[in-house]
């Protein structure tokens, strides 16, 4: 991976208002994933959603860091569920298919 493909921490906390303890806070509690390379921690594009999704929970409703472990899981949870109703959805298709021919 590139160093274009991320952001540095620091820049990040930045252009967001919030502390870099925080961030290292949400990567030592398994929430994000911080990449560190050439004496510098940062975020890959592919994590900002993640992580801004985070911040903003933290910072607009006051969401504490349990809090948001707690988010984080279910909507995880929320998301593997969603991917298996569309696989059987799709095989609940195909059998469906396979019986009108």
């Amino acid at each position: 991976m590139s160093t274009n493909e991320r952001i540095a921490i620091d820049l990040f906390c930045t252009h967001q208002g919030v502390d870099v303890a925080f961030v290292h806070e949400l990567h030592k509690r398994g929430l994000i994933h911080l990449v560190f390379e050439a004496e510098q921690h940062s975020i890959a594009n592919d994590e900002l959603v993640r992580v801004e999704r985070l911040v903003r929970l933290h910072q607009d409703l006051e969401i504490n860091l349990e809090g948001l472990e707690a988010i984080s899981h279910l909507l995880e949870r929320m998301e593997a569920l969603q991917l298996e109703l569309n696989t059987l959805r799709q095989r609940l298709r195909l059998y469906e298919e396979d019986r009108t021919e």
